[in-house]
């Protein structure tokens, strides 16, 4: 378990130190980013997907070298064509699923990682069921009623919109007016006053 211990910090202190000389000395650090990825292979540390797929699009997997997009490396996306479609069985015909990867193209070694990208959760959209509250008797409308009608009716997103918006314009004019006071504090001196 110790052995397993400062195997892990041997290969994090390189991959910290590949980093640190990425721009100052890119073969030293390419060494280091090699010589992380064999520690890694010959110790069999068991390193989760998440972080492998991480260390793949920054070290090099051929030479180890820290692969920066446009300095020591190229990025490009690909999306795969439309393929053919697959007819399901009740005849309709449904697109096959396309998953968009990213290349990075070492410009040391000129080898070619790629990733594919995880598709994006669909938003699921909740359908509100829309309460229909009791309707107000008809009444002549005084400025009274009108009121009661008012807060009766629920507001809109729009006027959240709004009072935020309001709430927003209050802030900003507070920290004007609070800026106005602190710059009148400093005895209101100006650049013209130290003009020659």
């Amino acid at each position: 378990m110790a052995q397993a211990d400062q195997n892990e910090l041997r290969a994090r202190f390189l991959q910290e130190a590949a980093h640190l000389l990425a721009i100052s000395s890119p073969v030293t650090s390419a060494f280091l980013g090699s010589a992380r990825n064999r520690l890694i292979e010959d110790t069999e540390i068991e390193v989760p997907s998440k972080e492998t797929d991480a260390f793949r699009r920054e070290i090099c997997g051929a030479c180890g070298n820290v692969m920066i997009p446009g300095w020591s490396c190229k990025t490009s996306s690909r999306t795969p064509s439309i393929g053919p479609r697959t007819k399901e069985k009740n005849g309709t015909k449904e697109p096959t699923k396309l998953d968009k990867s990213i290349a990075y193209a070492c410009l040391r070694c000129h080898r070619e990682t790629v990733q594919t990208l995880q598709p994006k959760p669909r938003r699921q959209v909740r359908k509100t069921k829309t309460r229909v509250g009791p309707q107000p008797p008809a009444v002549l409308h005084t400025r009274e009623s009108r009121e009661e009608v008012d807060n009766i009716v629920p507001k809109t997103a729009n006027a959240g919109s709004k009072e935020r918006r309001k709430a927003r314009k209050g802030g900003l004019q507070a920290m004007l007016a609070k800026n106005k006071t602190q710059m009148s504090g400093l005895g209101g001196l100006d650049l013209m006053d130290f003009a020659m």
